[in-house]
């Protein structure tokens, strides 16, 4: 696990200061170790923190001529069979690192070499002969990766605060990206809200040669129903093996490591399967919150105690809001960040990294399985529309009615009914990401401070590899393309990198992914219920509690965290005289600012939940555009 850096073409006499300085602003992600690579035409940097081959997998790793280089962040999971076929090819491998694998891969396939490989990484490859850089990140975008490329300079970083300390990277406001942040909370890749500077995307590599830069796409999701798994026994035997090769790889490590235990189906799971492999007790870790409904400690500790594991509890506050956590997350995001599960991913990770250098997660398992909530939600919706039960005359006459309800705490249930007929009279490419959306058309308009017309082009390539799918894949795969890298895997990369902690997400294995895919809806959701056929596979192996209690959220409750430090910044950051105010609308983001500050409870409008959230990100934009000095 590190960092990467570097400047390519057009290198200048200062150009290694400035790399050095990029270099140090990834320090956290890398603690061990640096490595550099320069020549007249390109300057390489790394951080490194040491899992595998602790002293032979010092970085830069070259080939046996010295004529080919590779700089990684991430891990390789599969580079012990990888380094077998090169063995055989006739390569010469002179460490045990997982890293050297990448010079061979190249050398072998070319550009192709990305398609054999399983695992989280960000990688530069860099033919000195040819004068050919590679860059390439993982197909579900665990690990970052930002450029900036302008007059034939290309300039890349793991982190935004890294790149911004290049004094060529110009620190602007990407207009066209803001609509998206209003609407989600995030910005899809490759935007990003700076101008000029974009996230790789995942499943992509950059090739930079004779000059010129290209982007190429080396794996795409695709859908395929196997006709062949009809009943539950055809689908868990492969599952279960599935699962189980993929934690075997994943906890290779030559350091510690552990595992996250939040009492639920995913991290449950894992560690059954780590703890059944092992011959010592693995360390699980688990938050255990002030506000007892956000608790899931009880079941964590049933968990451990069936599985004899050695756990570990953290316990962590709701009511006390620390400027230090919300500055921490700007400073190692780089940009805005509205999701406030970040709060306690830091803590878990800061705590889990004095015991380990590595723990296991259950990301991705919603993605694949069918978990969340929202998803037999969206099912229905789509079955209203599918039926057409209302005439599009009647739902627009119910919303416009709908828009004189009063204001009360015990009108909830009207605005519930607002939100579902909104959502039935939207389009089929609308509700997929509407559905989640953070402020709605009508807000962001109003945040805008003009009627604007709100286009989300990059969401057009939604339904690519969904011919014929059904609702609920629809919904399955705009989590997946969209929340999963800009917000999920985000959050658990930039906390966890933030205490030199390396997180992996067993989940997200390449062949367990791919034989999700090939599933029926009936194996994934049944009576409302997610994940069906992970829930029967992992009975066996797990105490009853763990499949009967309610799936529980990992975000902080933010209405509940606000106290006079929070007012204060607020106030501080969201003011009348602040640069946003000459695009955005003060007088409506003022008025977010009171109804986040003072809602204590849901109305007919909104959820004193998303009042929270909505503050939580206009206070993040704002501090943003401040501290790094955006020009807007």
């Amino acid at each position: 696990m590190c960092g990467i850096c570097g400047v390519i073409n057009k290198i200048g006499p200062e150009t290694k200061e400035v790399v050095i300085s990029m270099n140090k602003e990834i320090f956290h992600r890398g603690p061990d170790d640096d490595g550099y690579y320069i020549n007249d035409k390109v300057t390489l940097a790394m951080r490194r923190l040491s899992i595998i081959d602790l002293h032979g997998g010092k970085q830069p790793i070259f080939n046996e001529s010295k004529s080919i280089l590779a700089f990684q962040n991430g891990e390789i999971y599969n580079y012990l069979d990888l380094r077998d076929s090169l063995i055989k090819k006739g390569h010469i491998f002179a460490t045990k690192s997982d890293t050297e694998v990448l010079v061979h891969l190249y050398e072998e396939y070319g550009d192709e070499m990305f398609r054999y490989l399983k695992g989280m990484f960000a990688i530069c490859i860099y033919d000195i002969d040819e004068n050919i850089v590679l860059i390439g990140r993982d197909r579900f975008g665990e690990k970052p990766l930002y450029y900036y490329y302008n007059n034939q300079k290309l300039i890349y970083s793991s982190e935004v605060k890294s790149l911004l300390s290049n004094s060529d990277v110009p620190k602007k406001l990407n207009r066209n990206a803001l609509n998206y942040y209003f609407k989600f909370g995030f910005v899809p890749d490759p935007l990003t809200l700076l101008e000029g500077v974009l996230s790789l995307e995942p499943g992509h590599y950059l090739k930079f040669k004779n000059d010129n830069l290209s982007v190429h796409k080396y794996f795409e999701i695709k859908y395929n129903i196997n006709p062949e798994y009809k009943t539950d026994i055809d689908v868990i035997k492969p599952l279960l093996s599935l699962l189980k090769e993929s934690v075997s790889r994943q906890v290779i490590s030559d350091v510690p490591i552990g595992a996250f235990l939040s009492g639920g189906i995913d991290s449950s799971s894992l560690v059954a399967l780590m703890q059944m492999d092992s011959t010592s007790r693995i360390k699980t870790f688990n938050v255990k919150f002030e506000e007892s409904s956000y608790d899931e400690s009880p079941i964590a500790r049933k968990v451990a105690k069936h599985l004899g594991t050695d756990h570990h509890e953290i316990y962590i506050p709701n009511r006390k809001f620390d400027q230090e956590i919300f500055w921490k997350i700007l400073d190692h995001t780089g940009l805005p960040f509205s999701d406030t599960s970040a709060i306690p991913t830091y803590y878990i990770t800061k705590e889990i990294s004095k015991y380990v250098k590595v723990a296991i997660s259950g990301d991705g398992g919603d993605e694949l399985f069918g978990g969340y909530s929202t998803f037999p939600w969206y099912q229905k919706l789509r079955r209203y529309q599918n039926y057409k039960i209302l005439p599009s005359s009647i739902l627009a006459m119910i919303l416009g009615e709908a828009q004189n309800w009063p204001i009360a705490n015990k009108s909830s249930r009207l605005r519930q009914l607002y939100k579902a007929f909104s959502f039935i009279s939207a389009d089929k490419e609308t509700l997929s990401r509407n559905i989640l959306e953070l402020f709605d058309d009508k807000q962001v308009k109003k945040l805008n401070g003009k009627d604007i017309s709100v286009s989300y082009e990059y969401y057009h390539n939604l339904n690519d590899g969904l011919e014929n799918a059904s609702d609920l894949r629809e919904i399955m795969n705009y989590r997946l393309k969209f929340n999963l890298p800009a917000d999920m895997l985000i959050k658990v990369d930039r906390m966890s990198m933030a205490n030199s902690l390396e997180v992996r997400a067993p989940f997200l294995d390449v062949d367990l992914f791919e034989f999700s895919t090939s599933l029926d809806d009936k194996f994934l959701l049944k009576n409302g219920v997610g994940k069906y056929i992970l829930r029967e596979t992992m009975k066996p192996y797990l105490p009853s509690e763990v499949f009967s209690h309610p799936k529980s959220g990992f975000g902080i409750p933010i209405h509940t965290y606000m106290n006079d430090d929070y007012e204060k910044l607020c106030h501080q950051e969201i003011r009348e005289d602040h640069p946003l105010n000459i695009l955005l609308n003060f007088e409506y983001v003022h008025l977010i600012k009171r109804v986040g500050l003072q809602n204590k409870s849901d109305n007919s409008q909104i959820t004193v939940y998303k009042s929270g959230l909505q503050l939580w990100a206009i206070l993040q934009l704002y501090a943003w555009v401040n501290k790094y000095n955006i020009e807007v």
